[in-house]
């Protein structure tokens, strides 16, 4: 039958009335099955028009050309996968890394299973224009987070990871992809594919050479990578993938600030998402490499960050009290303590990222502890020069005992949700700073 023809008797397709205008989603659920099962080439908008149940003019006014159409749909599907495995990254959380994988690699086969054109488009499709672009954003997005867990669970002291860790998770990340589209093609049961997915990663993350691993760390050029690899971390022009702004990629020459990193780091935490380092770079206009050759892992940046943010804290609330001596001293650690407390950002991070925050906050060689108590023992210092304070025993393990006592405090009122006693904490505080009597007066 012809499209010149007439309809058969019975009931007509139901169209979308003239006077309702279609949501963009719609109009992508509409042409997505095209591009899946057809591609890019072999499709033309007047085709799309009637899978959307629309009119060309639409898909026009909505998205474009084809190329933008097509670009829209990747996004929209890239952006639901990455939400996706964020997801599964949450409840992986304080897994180690062979659960950590197979929770994560489960929820690839999973969202396959759901979302089978979307995939299809992202992973299978011939397509054109920016698809590998996209393509390449989702598994760096996916590379990255695993990256993290193999350097916190992995590390030791016989095997410290540098670029092996970014490369071992680039391999897990195609791994994984490879392992549904096998599945897809050669119609595999999903379930058993997926269990025999996580065993080839989780096995081959058990029997890694650490001498190959630290021969890869070894001749990894952290002062002069070659293009390809810098082109590869450089943040492409996807805002809806990335989040953030998408300047073009700024040369090594052209030095970012080491506080405007720290602060960009320091909104994103305090915004209440996850910091990754993906993001950071991207706001920054850098590549992910220049990141890491700065800063390290993503913990080791965070680390920096809360450590600026303690400092900036104790700062401002010096500047507001009146006390003299240790009595400063408890009043700035009162003050501090209820605003640490009450603060929703820090809150979230303790309690949904609890081992590694704990680790990050009380490491005793980590930026935040060290950090903390270098600038408690400043406190210390200053009061022992201008108000004439003796503290009980030696200076440093004030400091110290300070600090710590701090920490235990914000851990169980955070992840134990024991709401901490603070006037008792502050009872023991002005023990160890030898004095007695409320707060504030000299």
């Amino acid at each position: 039958m012809t499209r010149s023809e007439p309809e058969p008797a019975g009931p007509a397709p139901r169209r979308r009335p003239s006077s309702v205008r279609p949501s963009d989603d719609a109009l992508l659920d509409g042409v997505l099955s095209v591009f899946a099962a057809r591609g890019f080439d072999d499709v033309t908008m007047d085709e799309l028009a009637l899978a959307a149940d629309t009119s060309k003019p639409t898909l026009y006014a909505h998205f474009g050309t084809k190329d933008q159409l097509l670009e829209a749909c990747l996004r929209r599907e890239a952006d639901g996968l990455l939400r996706w495995m964020r997801e599964s990254y949450r409840r992986a959380r304080g897994f180690d890394l062979d659960r950590h994988v197979a929770t994560t690699t489960r929820a690839l086969f999973d969202f396959a299973a759901t979302r089978a054109e979307g995939f299809h488009v992202l992973f299978g499709a011939p397509t054109a224009g920016r698809s590998h672009e996209v393509r390449a954003a989702v598994l760096s997005a996916v590379a990255d987070t695993v990256a993290d867990l193999i350097r916190n669970e992995y590390g030791s002291a016989d095997l410290s990871w540098g670029a092996s860790a970014d490369f071992c998770a680039s391999v897990i990340a195609d791994i994984g992809v490879r392992g549904v589209q096998q599945a897809i093609a050669q119609q595999l049961d999903f379930t058993a594919a997926a269990n025999l997915t996580v065993s080839i990663i989780v096995a081959a993350m058990r029997h890694l050479d650490p001498a190959a691993v630290r021969t890869v760390d070894a001749v990894a050029k952290p002062s002069g990578v070659c293009a390809a690899a810098e082109n590869a971390g450089e943040p492409i022009d996807y805002p809806a993938m990335i989040g953030v702004h998408t300047h073009a990629a700024t040369d090594e020459s052209r030095s970012v600030p080491r506080n405007d990193v720290l602060d960009t780091a320091i909104r994103i935490f305090r915004s209440g998402e996850r910091l990754e380092l993906p993001v950071v770079a991207a706001e920054l206009g850098i590549s992910r490499t220049t990141l890491y050759r700065r800063f390290g892992t993503r913990d080791e940046l965070l680390g920096a960050a809360l450590a600026l943010q303690f400092e900036r804290v104790v700062t401002s609330i010096d500047r507001r009290c009146t006390s003299r001596g240790a009595h400063r001293i408890s009043e700035i650690f009162d003050l501090v303590l209820r605003q640490l407390a009450a603060d929703p950002a820090l809150r979230t991070y303790l309690q949904n990222e609890s081992p590694a925050a704990l680790r990050l906050l009380t490491q005793a060689d980590g930026p935040v502890h060290r950090g903390s108590v270098a600038l408690v023992e400043r406190l210390l210092h200053r009061a022992q020069e201008q108000d004439g304070y003796r503290p009980p025993i030696e200076r440093e393990s004030v400091a110290f005992a300070l600090v710590a006592l701090g920490e235990a405090f914000l851990y169980n009122d955070a992840v134990a949700d024991i709401r901490g006693d603070i006037e008792h904490l502050l009872r023991v505080q002005t023990s160890l700073l030898g004095v007695a009597g409320p707060v504030g007066g000299r």
